[in-house]
């Protein structure tokens, strides 16, 4: 094999094997969300090494811990949305610096509806991987919008033999399925008029 060959070949080994660690990382990003959203203690620790730090302004300190303290904290919200965008990387060996922008929902539920909290920011992170495995090391987040959103709750309008799978905490959360989802295969009538209970909800609100 010539000298040319093998430098093309370790060139490609090396991309393909960043490319792995790429999205090893954002699986792990993406089971976080899940991990906090289900509020999830176990999964959530499963994200961070365990010396591991998170500065989340309200917090700061060994990773675990802050795992420990904020998963009773999202227990009171009636549900979180976290969504994970526009992630960047640099290597450094089996170290790599990520920066992501996040979009974070929290609803709190009360007798005249929801107020919904939107937080934005990003995830300013450091990830190792140790024996072939990547979790968080470092993380810091900055944030760069907030606003609070009043809405009607309108679940209450819209339930009927239609509804889709909601989400929920616990093991009976839809997103723990997987292939079990295979065996869910309801029979469900076309409904008439899909924005019928919409449209009652926005007449109703101006009339008021």
């Amino acid at each position: 094999m010539s000298e040319a060959l093998e430098q093309r070949l370790a060139a490609l080994e090396t991309e393909v094997q960043e490319l792995k660690d790429r999205e090893a990382i954002r699986e792990v990003i993406h089971r976080y969300c899940q991990a906090v959203d289900r509020c999830d203690l176990e999964m959530l620790k499963s994200c961070y090494w365990e010396n591991g730090y998170d500065d989340h302004g309200f917090f700061a300190g060994n990773a675990h811990e802050f795992a420990e303290y904020v998963i009773p904290c999202l227990e009171k919200v009636d549900s979180s949305m976290h969504s994970i965008t526009n992630t960047r990387f640099k290597f450094d060996g089996d170290r790599c610096a990520c920066a992501s922008q996040w979009a974070v929902t929290h609803r709190l539920a009360h007798d005249g509806g929801f107020t919904d909290f939107l937080h934005q920011g990003r995830y300013l992170d450091v990830w190792e991987k140790r024996e072939g495995e990547w979790k968080l090391l470092h993380r810091v987040i900055a944030g760069d919008l907030d606003r609070w959103v009043h809405t009607l709750n309108i679940q209450s309008a819209l339930d009927g033999p239609n509804d889709p799978l909601r989400g929920c905490r616990g093991d009976k959360d839809p997103g723990y399925l997987w292939f079990t989802l295979l065996n869910h295969k309801p029979e469900r009538p076309p409904t008439d008029d899909l924005w019928a209970g919409f449209h009652a909800i926005s007449e109703a609100d101006r009339a008021s």
